[in-house]
């Protein structure tokens, strides 16, 4: 407590304690006076306040917005890169796999009317077909693109099972 209101305190209680009450009341209206008093904030530290405040909020604002636009420049120049870049190999995987197909429902084609001429049974025709499928599988391109369909699987299924937790109880 402040020295002068415990000073006023101390004579209210005494000039109470003696029964002087006009002194009393004079006391206890002085030392409810001091507590009354506040210390009144200047309307100069109020306006620096208030434009500091508006200040700061306009350059968060702006940060922000270049961020958005950096961040988009950023997207749209590695988007066109990627793009350059990853064009000419993801054209040259699609036709490879395109023509592979055209090649291996071809083959099948021909070993079946082959198969029915020559009498050979359901068996054999199936060999074919899997010959077929192994030298589609056996090409390079092919491989590395199924490789990287079983990479790009297995990490979503990792994501999928990490978004939804695993279940404990199922377990047991």
């Amino acid at each position: 407590m402040d020295d002068e209101l415990t000073r006023r305190y101390r004579a209210w209680r005494e000039a109470e304690g003696t029964g002087r009450d006009e002194e009393a009341d004079r006391a206890l209206a002085a030392m409810f006076e001091d507590l009354g008093r506040e210390t009144i904030v200047s309307p100069a530290f109020t306006a620096r306040t208030l434009a500091a405040v508006a200040a700061a909020a306009e350059a968060d604002r702006q940060r922000a917005r270049r961020t958005r636009r950096a961040t988009a420049a950023g997207s749209i120049a590695a988007g066109g890169a990627a793009l350059y870049l990853g064009g000419p190999w993801a054209v040259s995987v699609f036709s490879t796999m395109l023509v592979g197909a055209i090649d291996l429902i071809v083959r099948m084609a021909v070993a079946l009317a082959s198969g029915v001429e020559t009498g050979t049974d359901v068996w054999t025709v199936l060999a074919s077909l899997g010959r077929a499928l192994a030298a589609f599988v056996a090409d390079p391109a092919v491989t590395v693109a199924i490789l990287a369909m079983q990479g790009i699987a297995m990490a979503a299924l990792v994501a999928l099972q990490r978004l939804l937790g695993s279940d404990r109880e199922s377990l047991k």
